[in-house]
This record gives C-alpha cells, structure tokens and sequence, in this order.
C-alpha cells in the first residue's frame, strides 16, 4: 500500500512539473501572442500577404471532433466488449489533437505577427 501510493505521489508530481521543464506547448490553452522572426522588418506589404496566405493553411483542421468521428464509438465498443487493447486508439486520437492544436496555435501566433507588421505598415490603406 505504501509503496503503491508513493508511486502515484512521485507519478502525479511528474504529470504536473513536466510542462514546466519542457520548451513545448503548454496542456492549457494559452494566448495567442506574435512571433516575429529576423528580417520581417524588410518584407513588403506584398510578401507579407504572402506569408499570410500559406501561413492560413496551417490553421486548418481537418480530424474530426470526439464525438464527430466514428473510431471513437467503434474502439470504445470493441474495448469494452472484446480486446481492451482497442482503447489505445483513444490515446492516439488525444495525442493527434494536441500535437495539431500545437500547429495551428503556432501559426496563429506566426499570422498575428504577421498582421500587427502590415497594420503598423499601413498596408491596409
């Protein structure tokens, strides 16, 4: 018993300082804040609209919600009723949808620079 509940402690600890020792995206939402990179001050306001343009396909996304997509109902039914093993589907649905709202957030922080440089600019004149 004791050993079972340090291991718990010792493995919940980690789950909550793991975000805080790595440079990746962060399990709660965070704001969108730009990212400007060397030599944006030199773009025009032609090659900005440009880098807007293929950065605004980053932002898409195409997996389906939880409840909107059919392998979950089907893994959870296959877990439940016959190979527990079917769930591991469940994990790999979460891991997909972080890593893509990691992307779009990214993008979206890469646009936001994008268009505080045209407004400041004036490039919407």
């Amino acid at each position: 018993m004791g050993q079972t509940l340090s291991k718990i402690l010792s493995l919940s600890c980690l789950l909550v300082l793991a975000p805080a020792l790595t440079a990746g995206p962060s399990l709660y939402p965070q704001p969108v804040t730009p990212r400007f990179e060397e030599g944006d001050d030199q773009l025009t306001c032609r090659e900005l609209e440009q880098q807007l343009s293929s950065l605004s396909r980053q932002t898409y996304s195409d997996k389906p919600g939880f409840y909107d997509d059919p392998y979950h109902g089907a893994s959870i039914w296959a877990g439940t009723l016959w190979a527990p093993g079917a769930w591991g589907y469940l994990a790999y649905s979460g891991t997909a949808e972080y890593t893509e709202h990691a992307r779009v957030h990214e993008a979206a922080s890469r646009i936001e620079a994008l268009r505080h440089l045209k407004a400041r600019r004036r490039c919407y004149e």
